[in-house]
């Protein structure tokens, strides 16, 4: 199985700022999809202790394992970010592929690839980046946009399953309260940045990483030990809690009638047996309603995550190599089943509390969702198909343009006057606070006035009122927007389920295929594979067009060297990609949306982040810098690639032999046999070696193996 590798924190600072100022992008993410602040629109919410300047952010998942790609989800917009959950069995084999995503998603991905103190020292450093990007804004890119307070505009809620035994764990217990107090792995980062970077070392840094946890659990986890482990969140660590639900507490029948009768997805199959080990809806009402008193006892907070991805059978067209009976529905099915879901739960729970939400979110329903009042509103699956992060940016164009038709500018002022529930929200939650039906009675004409004439100034003018009373007009106007996204749901999620975008019928369709087979050089260069790549594991390079003769090498004892004509090495286009090893986990979804036939990740040429990396996988071909050598594995043989362009030389030395080149014009000029056995092979293979190292490892392009080329080759070290 595919082992992930963090890249080490110096390179990554250094290819963001490199890769600004050279290919107008940040780890591939170009400039013109990332997020610019709207000064017409406040989209900042409130998540628990914390306000956050958007709403939205990738949902615990595979874009938020790695530190490059929780910095990406910063730049695309994402200000409350769910990082991956985190277990205490961090020595996972988990089948592969894992994910399928052709239209509505599939997977049999859990939880974190990476051993635990891994995973922290990446949040760690996701967090160090993110506010290296605020002080830089972004390395220039945000010098006239605003709403880039330090450390204050994002939130990161913690991820933890499975079971109580786990989270109570050393390792997983110590994982949490080093998030709390990261001030120790900050300090390990500082130290890192030396010579060049030495400017980012004095970095202002939040004092904690996050005081919010979202509890993940195994389908069939009693309800006795997830209300456990809750409490032990709640009371022993002091954190904010969110439970993530199932869908499964709908039950068998509602969810059937949903997912086939109505929407139509009948080539699915549900297990009952998955419904009937779940949680059940009855016992999730009445955990929340207890550990309501338990949070509000710590002076913490106690909600709800709807939903986590749906159990259906698995299917091995998709996940041949999946041993359980279970692969894992989310997207657009997923959708209609969370919101319905979350809005019976609001309806019976009997009081307000936190909700957030990650079900099929996309560009066109992510405002309806942010009107049902719910903080965060996340999104995993549609971020893996074409676009990738790019596609972020436009949920908050959309929620921007129902913010216009409103007549409001905040996010706030939005949930109330959505539907028109503005001042009936505000009649409810005064009613609920002690001095609030006397405000109502007092100013409740004039409020529901400015509800319905002035709705942009509506909640600023409720704070001033509850101030005046006495009363937190911050709480006051929080808890009217969930008061009035439960009713906005009234009206939203009753017409979900008749919506045709949700049908099985709208989304049959695949990605695009052409008949062609995918090459090492040469594809038709879409680039789909890179934004689908949800660890930034694909990139670009440029190379000169090559068309040049090759010669077959046969190399014998006592350095006899025999020629004839070879293969030759073409390549046609300026235009190539290449996969470094590290961050490809092989879930194949660049195999998904590649239009030719083919696996990007198994047919461009793989590099290595280090020689450690590269001779622990032998069965792997590929590259890997050592110095200023190339190692080189190509059909199974190790080679080393020695250039010495100063003195127009170069050599290539393998078991038993050493051949001797000439740098301009590149040609074998000689060489020797040290083994028993002669050596043949094609010159295409020096060819290819030289093209590596040319145009990859000395690019003037920044990529995760060459991340500062001003500095000299890889550029790790003291510049």
């Amino acid at each position: 199985m595919a082992k992930l590798t963090p890249i080490p924190f110096p390179d990554l600072v250094r290819r963001m700022r490199r890769e600004v100022e050279v290919s107008g992008s940040i780890f591939d993410l170009p400039v013109r999809k990332w997020f610019i602040p709207h000064k017409e629109f406040d989209f900042s919410a409130s998540h628990f202790s914390r306000r956050a300047s958007t709403p939205v952010g990738p949902a615990a998942g595979p874009h938020t394992q790695m530190a490059q790609n929780i910095a990406l989800s910063w730049l695309a917009g994402g200000r409350i970010i769910e990082l991956k959950t985190v277990q205490v069995n961090d020595h996972l084999e988990i089948p592969r592929p894992c994910i399928h995503i052709p239209n509505v998603g599939y997977n049999v991905e859990w939880s974190q690839e990476l051993q635990v103190p891994d995973s922290l020292m990446e949040y760690a450093k996701a967090v160090y980046l993110i506010e290296i990007l605020k002080a830089t804004r972004g390395f220039g890119v945000f010098a006239g946009a605003s709403g880039f307070e330090r450390g204050a505009d994002t939130v990161y809620d913690i991820s933890v399953g499975y079971d109580l035994a786990g989270i109570r764990s050393d390792k997983v217990t110590a994982f949490i309260r080093s998030l709390q107090n990261p001030g120790p792995y900050f300090d390990q980062l500082r130290s890192q940045l030396t010579g060049d970077l030495k400017q980012f070392r004095d970095l202002e840094l939040p004092r904690s990483i996050s005081d919010c946890v979202t509890l993940s659990t195994f389908h069939g986890c009693p309800a006795g030990e997830i209300e456990a482990i809750a409490r032990y969140l709640l009371e022993d660590l002091g954190l904010h809690t969110i439970i993530k639900m199932n869908p499964t507490l709908l039950g068998f029948e509602a969810v059937s009638e949903l997912l086939f009768d109505r929407l139509g997805y009948h080539h699915l199959e549900l297990r009952r047996d998955a419904f009937e080990k779940d949680l059940q809806y009855a016992d999730g009402l009445e955990m929340l309603r207890r550990l309501r008193t338990v949070a509000e006892n710590r002076g913490s907070t106690i909600g709800a995550k709807f939903t986590n991805t749906l159990v259906v059978a698995n299917n091995p067209k998709f996940f041949s190599t999946q041993t359980d009976p279970y692969m894992y529905l989310s997207g657009q099915p997923l959708h209609v089943i969370s919101m319905n879901l979350m809005q019976r739960f609001r309806e019976d729970l009997g009081f307000e509390f936190p909700v957030s939400f990650s079900a099929g979110i996309e560009r066109k329903n992510f405002a309806a969702a942010v009107a049902c009042g719910m903080v965060p509103v996340t999104t995993c699956t549609d971020l893996l198909r074409q676009g990738g992060f790019g596609r972020l940016p436009r949920y908050l164009d959309a929620l921007a343009d129902e913010m216009r038709r409103c007549g409001v500018g905040s996010r706030e002022a939005f949930v109330l006057a959505a539907h028109g529930h503005g001042a009936e929200a505000v009649a409810e939650t005064l009613q609920s606070v002690k001095g609030g039906a006397e405000l109502w009675e007092r100013e409740g004409a004039r409020l529901t006035a400015l509800a319905n004439e002035h709705p942009g100034i509506f909640p600023q003018a409720l704070r001033e009122a509850a101030k005046t009373a006495g009363l937190d007009g911050e709480a006051v106007v929080l808890q009217a927007t969930r008061v009035a996204g439960r009713l906005n749901g009234r009206a939203i999620v009753p017409l979900l389920a008749a919506d045709v975008r949700y049908h099985a019928q709208s989304n049959q369709k695949n990605p695009r295929r052409i008949d062609s087979s995918l090459d090492l050089y040469d594809c038709i260069n879409c680039d789909l594979c890179i934004l689908a790549c949800p660890n930034d594991a694909i990139f670009a390079y440029d190379v000169g067009p090559i068309e040049v003769a090759t010669e077959h090498l046969r190399l014998g004892p006592g350095g006899r060297l025999e020629r004839a004509t070879g293969k030759g090495f073409s390549i046609g286009k300026t235009h190539q990609l290449a996969v470094v090893e590290g961050a490809c986990n092989e879930c194949s979804n660049c195999e998904v949306y590649c239009p030719e036939v083919g696996a990007p990740f198994k047919v461009k040429e793989r590099l290595f982040l280090t020689p450690d990396e590269f001779r622990s996988s032998p069965s792997l071909d590929g590259f890997c810098r050592e110095g200023d050598v190339l190692l080189a594995r190509l059909g199974g043989v190790e080679l080393r690639f020695e250039p010495d362009q100063e003195h127009n030389r170069a050599a290539v030395r393998g078991e038993g032999f050493c051949l001797e080149l000439k740098w301009e014009p590149f040609e074998v000029q000689g060489g020797q046999v040290t083994g028993g056995e002669e050596v043949n092979f094609d010159s295409s293979l020096l060819w290819r070696m030289k093209t590596v190292w040319e145009t990859i490892f000395n690019s003037s392009k920044p990529n995760m193996v060459n991340p500062d080329p001003l500095t000299g080759g890889t550029g790790r070290g003291d510049a």
